[in-house]
């Protein structure tokens, strides 16, 4: 009976050493949550500021793609399918979700796949998914910036070097809280039909019309690319927020489960010990 109690109370330290530990990782996601979707509003503006560039930029060259690689919207040209995935684990279900939907992009055999975020790779590894090129995820909002970076030049080494004529991203997508969905994106070729609807004026420039549109469809890219990150990564922290809330809410109810049950077998401890007293006193008095 002793050596029962004494495991119960062994198994209600660790669960408390646990929550802890669970606690800790809850104000980790929720701090960085909130760091990611403080910066969103800006790099959303911005990218819509891109589009409206670009819009211009198709008033003065009068080619939706010129000076870029060759392809159509809805075009069949080799296709770069980038998912951007955690670094870290205890985010649920968030990297299985992203992979579903960015393999099933995937079709041919000249398509490839780019995965940013060791936790997708090791997914995509276990799917038997094929992987052309991997590289870690930011975990913290400073390092964005160089994950993005890192990803853009690889992607324009394929582009020039595989032939590859389209690109999609594949991110999680932020909501008000910690609400998130999976988002698919069409980057290469852009949305010539969406960006052609905005009235423009064509603008004034001091460079040639097709260099000048060669950048903006870099700067384009380069911003669709901080945006999915951005979006991951408060998405990412968004489902390991969750996760960590249901796993203090499950610590709870099993220490309340155990708290519970140490008390009946301490009151069966005890009520052994009075009956030995009660049955020893009662022998002593007959002899």
């Amino acid at each position: 009976m002793v050596e029962r109690l004494a495991e119960i109370e062994a198994r209600i330290a660790n669960l408390g050493d646990l929550r802890e530990i669970m606690g800790a990782m809850r104000a980790l996601a929720s701090m960085r949550l909130a760091q990611a979707q403080g910066a969103l509003p800006g790099v959303r503006r911005y990218a819509g500021m891109m589009d409206f560039a670009l819009a211009r930029g198709l008033a003065l060259t009068g080619s939706p793609m010129s000076g870029h690689p060759p392809g159509e919207a809805g075009g069949h040209g080799p296709l770069a399918v980038v998912a951007f995935t955690s670094e870290h684990g205890f985010a649920g279900a968030y990297n299985d979700h992203v992979l579903d939907r960015a393999w099933g992009l995937i079709h041919g055999e000249q398509d490839r796949l780019l995965v940013v975020g060791s936790r997708g790779r090791l997914k995509a590894e276990e799917r038997g998914c094929r992987v052309a090129y991997w590289q870690p995820m930011a975990t913290h909002l400073d390092g964005v910036l160089d994950s993005v970076l890192r990803c853009s030049d690889e992607l324009y080494g394929r582009l020039a070097e595989d032939g590859i004529q389209r690109v999609m991203l594949v991110h999680g997508c932020n909501h008000a809280g910690a609400q998130w969905n999976v988002e698919t994106e069409s980057v290469l070729p852009f949305d010539v039909p969406a960006v052609r609807q905005m009235k423009v004026v064509v603008p004034l420039i001091h460079l040639e019309p097709e260099e000048m549109f060669d950048h903006l469809v870099e700067e384009f890219v380069f911003t669709r690319l901080m945006q999915a990150a951005l979006e991951s990564l408060a998405s990412e922290n968004a489902a390991r927020l969750t996760a960590m809330e249901a796993a203090h809410d499950n610590i709870e109810n099993k220490l309340e489960a155990l708290s519970q049950q140490a008390r009946q077998q301490r009151q069966e401890e005890i009520t052994t010990e009075l009956l030995d007293v009660v049955v020893g006193a009662m022998a002593a008095r007959k002899s």
